[in-house]
């Protein structure tokens, strides 16, 4: 295993209160291997609960006594973002957090801003390896031209860490997306109080698989091998 995959399976430990030896993470190719896994080293602690639904009914309820929202409009297929407020999204959303105590998935920016950064990032990047090359090519200087492109990586960061406010917009697209995300990030507490059941130990896997390694959660699914199929080293 590479340091990715180590480093998301000591996720995966430290969220269910488990050790998978070695030799059987060795075994783990596929991200069903790893469910496997994760349930087999569970199955002391098993759980008819759902704990998916009773938080959805805990948000529901939460969002119905912040934002004066009708529990009966909340329904799983009802878009986040139509639920917190745009003009103060990012306050309302901090503060929903603290009420409710639990982790929330991290607010992303908006399509424009994050075409920009994108956008940014890459010229930075490019035109900092064409001004070494240039540098190196046509002037013989060697010296700190290797310095250019991580300026260029810097100053991206730089401006993503000023575009904090526009962080807006709620990824997941319905609110059972939104459930399950944060299912995820809040499992560690849930599990030792309710135990685990098979279908929310693939919920959360899969959730870490995309956090930690930058995935959509559509390109994650059990038959996928980790290294060749999601390039997780």
């Amino acid at each position: 295993m590479g340091m990715d995959s180590i480093e998301i399976l000591m996720k995966v430990e430290d969220t269910f209160g488990i050790k998978i030896p070695n030799r059987e993470a060795e075994k783990i190719l596929t991200v069903g291997d790893f469910h496997d896994a994760v349930w087999r080293h569970l199955s002391g602690r098993y759980s008819e609960r759902c704990k998916s639904q009773g938080l959805f009914y805990k948000l529901r309820k939460s969002i119905a006594e912040t934002f004066n929202f009708s529990p009966q409009q909340l329904r799983l297929d009802t878009s986040p973002n139509e639920v917190f407020p745009q003009q103060s999204r990012r306050q309302a959303y901090l503060a929903f957090a603290q009420s409710t105590n639990l982790k929330l998935p991290t607010l992303a920016l908006t399509r424009p801003w994050a075409t920009l950064l994108n956008t940014f990032g890459l010229l930075t990047i490019l035109g900092g390896l064409a001004v070494s090359v240039i540098l190196i090519n046509f002037f013989d200087y060697s010296k700190w031209t290797l310095v250019i492109p991580v300026l260029g990586i810097a100053l991206t960061m730089l401006l993503s860490n000023l575009l904090e406010p526009k962080r807006t917009d709620i990824k997941a697209p319905t609110i059972k997306d939104f459930t399950e995300h944060i299912l995820a990030l809040n499992y560690a507490d849930l599990l030792t109080a309710q135990g685990a059941n098979r279908r929310e130990i693939e919920i959360v896997v899969n959730h870490i698989i995309s956090d930690m390694a930058g995935l959509d959660l559509e390109e994650i699914t059990p038959e996928k091998k980790i290294a060749d199929d999601l390039g997780i080293d």
